[in-house]
């Protein structure tokens, strides 16, 4: 009993330590579509769709690095014009709405895969599940339609913000 009390101690402190430092972040889909982030390399049925390798940086750095990226996007000692800051604001909305479209669009075609390998294994299965196996297909192809859309929005505001900081320092010239 003692030894099994301490094998499990030494286990669970084994993978606190190992969550610690973990240098690579996976992110992977299981047998059932659904999507984990561990970091912990995933099992060998799983389907990997991305490794991160992990760099903790210290706190004090962080804000460092904000400062400088401010002080890049506004010339030194100039305050950022209200046309670059609301160009800017429009960048950043669009590129988050892009990237949530991607996401859906992702998710969306990851589950009508599955919905179809499912369902097509036989001619009575496919019959029977013909028009949802469409249809999941179909939104799949709309949800990406709308993440190409949102993506090019993105890259026309990146264009209009580049503009307008160019604008603004000609005009600080």
């Amino acid at each position: 009993m003692k030894t099994l009390l301490a094998g499990l101690s030494l286990l669970l402190f084994c993978s606190v330590i190992s969550g610690a430092f973990a240098d690579q972040v996976y992110t992977w889909t299981d047998k059932d579509g659904n999507m984990h982030i561990t970091a912990e390399p995933p099992p060998k049925n799983a389907r990997v769709k991305d490794v991160l390798k992990y760099d903790p940086k210290p706190d004090k750095i962080v804000p460092d690095i904000e400062q400088q990226r401010d002080s890049e996007a506004a010339a030194p000692g100039q305050p950022e014009s209200d046309e670059v800051r609301e160009a800017r604001a429009r960048a950043e909305k669009a590129r988050k709405e892009a990237e949530i479209a991607r996401a859906k669009a992702e998710e969306l075609t990851q589950a009508a895969e599955k919905y179809i390998e499912t369902h097509n294994r036989n001619e009575y299965m496919r019959r029977a599940h013909q028009y949802k196996m469409k249809k999941a297909a179909d939104d799949a192809r709309a949800a990406q339609e709308e993440a190409r859309i949102a993506e090019e929005k993105a890259a026309e505001a990146e264009k209009k913000l580049k503009l307008a900081e160019e604008n603004a320092s000609d005009s600080d010239d």
